[in-house]
């Protein structure tokens, strides 16, 4: 029980082989897809320039809604791997952050592939090959999305890892 306390989980949920979940997390696939899948939206919206970033009300909700579901699926569920739970949700998240980007690069004129971030295009453009010039717009954003998914994931383990403590300290 001790161990159990230290890496913030509680005894009753630190059962065998049934608490597996996908990808070795304690979550079932309809959970971890779940979460991936809400962030997406507000991406694939923004990327194609149909709901322009910090422009409406619209935009924050499809920006802090799923980030708001995260946390509170990470405060409420009992799982007995908070952290790698949250940490693996968080690199699928990236990766399709990475997958719409890389899709919807040169869809459309609002694409991001047709804006590509400022910082990316200077960056590219201090390189004279042009195959550099090409590729570094695109590792600056799978950069960014895969910081982007893992700091919330980060966060939501650390939100799981403090809402198992307390849970644990709570039923002493």
């Amino acid at each position: 029980m001790r161990a159990a306390i230290l890496v913030g989980m509680d005894a009753k949920t630190t059962s065998g082989p049934r608490s597996r979940g996908v990808l070795g997390t304690g979550m079932p696939a309809w959970l971890l897809l779940g979460l991936v899948a809400l962030g997406l939206p507000r991406t694939v919206l923004a990327d194609l320039g149909i709901v322009v970033p910090e422009s409406s009300l619209l935009y924050y909700v499809l920006a802090l809604g799923p980030f708001a579901v995260w946390f509170a699926v990470a405060a409420i569920r009992r799982t007995p791997t908070p952290i790698r739970d949250h940490l693996v949700t968080g690199a699928l998240y990236g990766l399709s952050l990475v997958v719409v980007h890389e899709a919807l690069w040169n869809v459309g004129s609002a694409s991001i592939g047709h804006q590509p971030p400022q910082g990316a295009v200077g960056l590219a453009e201090r390189f004279s090959s042009p195959l550099l010039r090409e590729l570094v717009p695109h590792a600056y954003s799978l950069a960014i999305a895969m910081m982007i998914g893992l700091g919330v994931g980060v966060t939501a383990a650390v939100v799981a890892a403090v809402a198992a403590r307390v849970r644990v300290l709570r039923e002493r």
